[in-house]
């Protein structure tokens, strides 16, 4: 006896630790002092989104002898709130990986006081602004003066205080600061200013950007996945509640003393900035990444030559991220699910084909994994027990406590949770909590796995035994009972199969089924495998096939088998077909390799490695066919100044190696989806898709910069002058190319090196 006691008290102390174990600790690092910019993380924090994921969240304030990027790069389980910059980090070989953007626009503006008389850019030349000493973060903020033709070395440059005093005395004339924070002292203490948005000139960059590590994603990715769906979540209840949101920061985290007017005013311009009302929350666009990554580039913020896949750096949550070895297993094994159909509406069975939320769930998994995957009806547990310890790829769903007190197998994560609901005769009263069914007689199936904890929590209810739901309800109808507590859609199921009219839900309780599958012990890739994909269903997947079976309707059966007829028919067509285009594919693959290498040939300038004249004609055609005008295109056209001089004077290959050295540069800051060609001699097309004028015009501008900048190793500044158009409705290809080269030779006769926008 003692020994079993010492047995059970191990088994306790156990189980304590494996729940403790569950629930993980992760720090985040904010990039700035706890204000509104981060209620979204103390929501879930607070709301309890964390610990629902079995989370334990650390939110740590920004501190400026912390590296962010290194911080997270360094660390197993953290995360972090960044800037736009980090895409400057992964060029550079720091594998981050970006999980949502809060705000799809900085707040970072410039702003400057009325009586400093700078109403636009161009006056802020020789004038003394204030930013952060780190380029990448004031990145938006120096395209934006570039973009307006004024040089950064004609701006007197101050490393920033983070004291706005120092901008109401005088002792700057601009300065860096966010949307959400310093306008509102400055309206408070009635001083009047400018706000200089990098967005109103075609600069958007992305602010609060959630971020991981690589590696955190590839050993974590179940976490991964909980982390940014626990900070959605706590995000979205921020922007819906924010009096509340804003009370919780006011009491808790409000260690810079801000009002509560403060924070609310920062929180309706954030709640903008998110795009909130737009559906846009945590969005990270792989074209707008690829367009702020041009933008770096053109500054010359990144030398690296390291470039990186868009989908290596985005976050996409629907993706499974699986190993070699979990691949390897899904591509040789076959994975048998085992089912019980003695528990609609779980598995129903009807004319030997399969339904039920059990089955509805498998076939979601199966889908995303792309198993190759068989079911089996076996009604007996203990028969279904046995097929899996036998052969570990077999599983079955979790039933009752002989599978959840196993301590021999392995379960999965909740694939759902069902909610626990009453079923009581239509005279009885609506229920909100279990306690009320305090000294009532409660009908429960004994082997139900919630039971044991039901009856622990709640010993005021006389809970009455039963064999099966059956029995449940033909005690309900002879009224020996006052209702039956269980599992919603069974419930819900039974009412309407049972047409039971004299019965109704009479409550719907926050206590949960787990709906689980149970793996064989030894199988932990299968395990793995199967947690990934769990992971992966929505809340909108859910609801589905909740709804679908809380309330079932039957519709009479209809005969298919002229279909299946027909499909078998036209199987062995496409098969005959295959077989016999075969060998003329080969033939086909060896004609296009030659036609390709042909190809590459005609259409790659053999000096720049840039599109030939030729082949950018030919794509402009394209371009144009596909009606461009709603979205917009554009041409840069640009021409090497003095570049006979060059030639002249050093030789033509000093010429050639300027062309090759712009032709790299320009290269080096395009977007996969622009097209850059040698037009001719010294002259150059850029084709632009979906690009305005106006962000032509700021690409063009950066550019001119680059160059002017780049060292050559030559005795002279190469600079280069451009021109800018947009397709309109009434354009060929030949009007927009002639409007571009026009606007380019202005530039030309007036002077060089500019950007001219017709």
């Amino acid at each position: 006896m003692n020994i079993y006691k010492i047995f059970l008290l191990i088994s306790l102390l156990f189980n304590t630790l494996v729940l403790q174990a569950k629930e993980e600790k992760i720090s985040i690092q904010l990039d700035w002092l706890h204000q509104f910019q981060f209620a979204g993380y103390y929501i879930a924090k607070e709301k309890g989104y964390f610990k629902e994921e079995n989370l334990d969240v650390i939110i740590k304030e920004f501190d400026f002898d912390v590296d962010l990027v290194n911080g997270v790069l360094n660390s197993k389980a953290s995360y972090a709130v960044g800037k736009s910059s980090l895409i400057i980090d992964r060029l550079e070989g720091k594998k981050v990986v970006l999980l949502a953007a809060i705000y799809q626009n900085s707040p970072m503006v410039l702003i400057s006081l009325n009586n400093s008389n700078i109403k636009k850019i161009k006056d802020l030349k020789n004038k003394k602004v204030m930013l952060t000493p780190d380029a990448r973060s004031a990145a938006a903020i120096n395209s934006m003066i570039i973009s307006q033709g004024l040089n950064l070395k004609d701006i007197n440059f101050q490393q920033h205080s983070f004291k706005l005093e120092d901008l109401i005395s005088g002792k700057t004339d601009a300065m860096g600061c966010y949307l959400s924070n310093e306008p509102y002292i400055l309206d408070s203490k009635n001083i009047e200013f400018k706000i200089h948005n990098p967005s109103e000139y075609g600069f958007e960059f992305y602010g609060g950007l959630f971020f991981t590590s690589q590696e955190e994603l590839r050993q974590n990715p179940i976490r991964v996945r909980k982390m940014h769906r626990a900070v959605l979540k706590g995000w979205k209840y921020a922007f819906e509640n924010i009096d509340e949101t804003v009370k919780i920061i006011y009491e808790k985290y409000n260690t810079q003393n801000k009002s509560l007017e403060a924070l609310k005013y920062e929180a309706k311009i954030l709640k903008e900035l998110a795009q909130f009302e737009e559906g846009n929350l945590g969005n990270i666009d792989y074209k707008k990444v690829e367009e702020i990554k041009r933008l770096y580039l053109l500054l010359g913020l990144s030398d690296s030559a390291i470039n990186f896949k868009l989908e290596d750096i985005i976050y996409n949550p629907k993706k499974i991220n699986l190993t070699q070895e979990e691949k390897k297993y899904i591509r040789n094994y076959q994975i048998n699910l085992i089912s019980n159909s003695n528990f609609p509406p779980f598995t129903i069975e009807t004319d030997n084909k399969l339904s039920g939320i059990e089955i509805d769930y498998w076939n979601l998994v199966r889908k995303k994994l792309n198993l190759i995957s068989a079911i089996e009806v076996i009604n007996n547990n203990q028969e279904a027990n046995e097929k899996i310890n036998t052969n570990a790829n077999n599983l079955k769903y979790a039933f009752g406590t002989v599978d959840y007190e196993n301590i021999n197998s392995n379960m999965s994560m909740s694939v759902d949770k069902i909610k626990l609901a009453l079923t009581t005769l239509v005279d009885k009263p609506y229920t909100t909590s279990i306690t009320e069914l305090a000294n009532k007689k409660i009908a429960i199936t004994k082997y139900a796995s919630y039971y044991k904890d039901l009856k622990k929590k709640y010993p005021k209810i006389n809970f009455v035994e039963t064999a099966s739901i059956n029995e449940s309800f033909d005690l309900l109808q002879k009224n020996k009972v006052y209702g039956i507590l269980g599992k919603l859609p069974a419930l819900s199921y039974n009412i309407t199969k049972k047409t039971i009219s004299n019965a109704k839900i009479s409550g719907i309780y926050n206590e949960n089924y787990e709906l689980k599958l149970h793996v064989n012990k030894e199988n932990k890739v299968l395990l793995n495998i199967l947690n990934k994909a769990i992971s992966t269903i929505t809340d909108e997947e859910r609801k589905l096939i909740r709804d679908k079976y809380n309330s079932i309707i039957y519709e009479p059966e209809k005969d298919y088998s002229w279909v299946y007829k027909i499909i078998a028919f036209l199987s062995v067509l496409i098969i005959i077909v295959v077989i016999n285009n075969r060998k003329l594919n080969k033939e086909i693959k060896k004609r296009k390799l030659a036609e390709e290498e042909l190809s590459k040939i005609a259409h790659i300038d053999g000096l720049t490695n840039a599109f030939s004249r030729r082949k950018i004609e030919s794509i402009l055609e394209l371009e144009l066919k596909e009606k461009r005008y709603n979205r917009g295109l554009s041409l840069i056209f640009f021409d090497v100044d003095n570049f006979k001089l060059i030639n002249d004077q050093l030789g033509h290959s000093t010429g050639d190696n300027v062309l090759e050295k712009i032709s790299s540069l320009v290269n080096n800051t395009m977007r996969k989806t622009d097209f850059f060609g040698r037009w001719g001699g010294e002259e150059f097309i850029i084709i632009l898709p979906e690009t305005n004028k106006v962000q032509a015009k700021n690409i063009a501008y950066l550019l001119k910069e680059k160059i002017a900048n780049f060292d050559f190793e030559i005795d002279r500044k190469v600079t280069c002058s451009f021109g800018v158009s947009q397709f309109e409705e009434t354009d060929c290809a030949d009007s927009l190319l002639t409007r571009a080269d026009n606007a380019m030779y202005y530039v030309k006769r007036n002077g060089k090196d500019e950007v001219k926008v017709v």
